[in-house]
This record gives C-alpha cells, structure tokens and sequence, in this order.
C-alpha cells in the first residue's frame, strides 16, 4: 500500500495531467501500490447510495457514468472520499459550479505509466472488481431526490 496515496492526489489536485507529472517521479513499485489504490477505492464507493448521490449531482447517471463519478471523488481528495462513504448528501461541498462529475482520465494514468513501463496492470489481482454490482439497497429513479435534500436543493 502506498503510504501517500492521498497526498499524491491533493499534489496532484485532481489533475490527470499533473498526476502524471507526480507519479512519472516515482519507482514502478510507488506506482504499482497507486494504481491498486486506486481501484481499492473506486470498489470501495461502489454503493448505491453514493451513485443515487451522484445521480442528483449530475440530473442522471450511467453505470459509466457512476464509474467516472467515483474517480472524480477520489480526485477530489480523501476528505471527499470518506464523505461519500459517510454522507452522500454532503459531497455537495466538494463541487465546482462548472463540474461535470467525472474524472475518467485520473484512473489511467498509473496505468499509462506502468505501461510505458512495461509493468503488468495490478487491477486483474482483484477478486472484487469496481463494476461488479453496487453494495447497498438500490433505489427508486422517481424517489432518488427525496433520498438527498441537500443535493436536490442545490443541484436539483
């Protein structure tokens, strides 16, 4: 496990591009124990409840789109990341007006690396996967705003 895991992301500020600038820094095994992680937080937000979140954030959301959501959390920093764990309907905080929520590029970029590198990708050492089916009680379209009055209140 990489100790600085979210230093290296607030360094980085969310940025792919600086990301790769940080990590292009750092030993293949630094970057190996990122891009793990990386993919052991995307699974650890696999929950309906933050994907319901991130459904009012944005006014609907893909399985893609919820995937892409989650790197975007990460990309916001660990206070965000243990926020939606804890309350979804607070990730409003952590929101720029123009955001689109998501971040697909930021999960790529240890992989860019490790494979300019020539270092096998660690996600396939997994048994869990972050796709795999959402932990938590699905909810209802119809009911999903109801569920986050924060974020309905400043999203919806």
């Amino acid at each position: 496990m990489l100790a600085d895991f979210w230093e290296v992301i607030q360094e980085s500020g969310g940025d792919p591009i600086k990301l790769y600038s940080v990590l292009a820094k750092r030993s293949s095994e630094d970057i190996v124990s990122f891009a793990r992680e990386f993919n052991r937080a995307l699974i650890k937000l696999n929950q309906w409840e933050i994907w319901g979140a991130g459904y009012v954030m944005a006014g609907g959301m893909s399985d893609d789109g919820f995937h892409y959501f989650r790197s975007w959390i990460i990309g916001r920093g660990k206070d965000a990341f243990e926020t939606a764990l804890v309350s979804p309907d607070d990730l409003g905080k952590f929101a720029a007006l123009d955001d689109e929520f998501e971040n697909e590029s930021l999960e790529y970029v240890a992989l860019e690396l490790l494979e300019e590198q020539g270092v096998p990708d660690p996600r396939g050492e997994f048994d869990v996967f972050p796709d795999d089916r959402p932990s938590g009680e699905a909810w209802n379209e119809d009911e999903v705003f109801a569920k986050y009055p924060k974020l309905a209140a400043q999203f919806g």
